[in-house]
């Protein structure tokens, strides 16, 4: 096996980054990108194989895995552990670790499903989704319908689907394969995304009483990267074992390349384009519309290109490309966005965004 210091250090930090940069996006195309880098940086750390399309496999696979949380809101929840304002801090908290833990476990989950010595077919796993999603909307309907429970008013209360979700998860897999690896890293998912969570908003509510000039919001979001990553990256040493290849078609492999080589960096170039649209004037209508244009065109290129590359492309020289391509691109689409701003905050978070990319290259060599 790899060197696991340095691996779940890489897994920690790959995720930490794509935390932060999902702040400068948000909503659920945000959260694809820690989901890729955590997926792609656990596959380089604890992989058997030098082999670029595993590591697709799996940043695809937590890409649209941890995008579930997406549809979640914490930004009141952040404002109660701040002050006593509306709710206790210590509601709150244990707010923030049930969002928090909620973002985490569907990441887990896929994350466990990858690792798994179990073989599940797709009926099974279409089986799994169709008792979570039966359990998201019986959850929903009894806690927030019938008992009229909210988290942070008017906001959305999307967690008690989710959490209806999980629950679902966890009897499918306990009562039917009973696979302990599944359920086992979605708990460690679950107890890194929420713990970092409430560390991160503790410490933000701290930097924010003491008047300290720096966007600890910011490092609140990169510390739910930080500890979730670590607590996957822990989950995937703790198998024992370098993690095997996971079998797929070339039509799996040329999905996993669409996910996270096309449509990660394309959900989020749109979202720069509409910001600098929309909000900065930047841009005109015309150049908005040529880009989505030229994107749509892509597409079908994209795809005959990914086609001959899954058919003639092992990669066993180049495997890190993927990621440090990924890292290299999300890390500029960030700092680009806001291009007007040249505040000292926006500098320090734009260094941390650079130095946690660095950090990401330097530790593949460690490992």
């Amino acid at each position: 096996m790899s060197e696991p210091i340095p691996g779940m250090l890489l897994v920690a930090f790959a995720t930490s980054l794509g935390w932060g940069l999902r702040g400068e996006w948000g909503h659920w195309w945000g959260a694809t990108v820690p989901g890729a880098l955590c997926g792609m940086a656990t596959w380089l750390a604890f992989g058997a194989i030098e082999s670029g399309w595993q590591s697709l496999i799996f940043g695809a696979a937590m890409a649209v895995s941890i995008s579930l949380g997406g549809v979640l809101s914490y930004g009141k929840i952040v404002g109660y552990v701040k002050s006593e304002h509306d709710r206790s801090p210590l509601f709150g908290s244990l707010a923030l670790f049930l969002v928090g833990g909620l973002w985490g476990f569907f990441g887990g989950t896929a994350l466990g499903l990858l690792m798994s010595d179990a073989s599940y077919r797709m009926g099974e796993l279409a089986v799994w989704a169709v008792v979570a999603s039966l359990g998201a909307f019986l959850a929903y309907k009894l806690l927030v319908v019938g008992l009229d429970l909210h988290l942070s008013p008017p906001r959305s209360d999307a967690w008690a689907a989710v959490l209806g979700g999980c629950l679902a998860t966890v009897a499918f897999f306990y009562f039917g394969p009973h696979d302990m690896v599944v359920l086992r890293t979605a708990a460690l998912g679950w107890l890194g995304f929420g713990g970092g969570f409430v560390l991160g908003a503790i410490i933000h509510r701290q930097c924010s009483a003491a008047g300290w000039k720096v966007d600890s919001w910011k490092f609140m979001e990169h510390s739910v990267g930080f500890w979730g990553g670590l607590a996957l990256g822990a989950s995937a040493w703790l198998m024992g074992e370098e993690l095997a290849p996971v079998p797929a078609s070339s039509s799996g492999l040329l999905a996993s390349a669409i996910v996270v080589l096309w449509l990660v960096p394309y959900m989020n170039i749109s979202d720069n384009f509409q910001y600098w649209f929309l909000e900065t004037r930047w841009i005109g209508r015309r150049i908005f519309v040529l880009f989505q244009a030229l994107a749509l065109v892509s597409l079908p290129a994209f795809a005959a290109f990914g086609s001959r590359l899954a058919t003639g492309w092992t990669a066993s020289g180049r495997h890190a490309w993927p990621f440090l391509w990924t890292v290299g691109l999300m890390t500029f689409l960030a700092i680009s966005k806001f291009r007007f701003d040249r505040s000292r905050q926006r500098l320090i978070v734009d260094a941390t965004f650079v130095g946690e990319a660095a950090l990401c290259a330097l530790l593949l060599l460690f490992i």
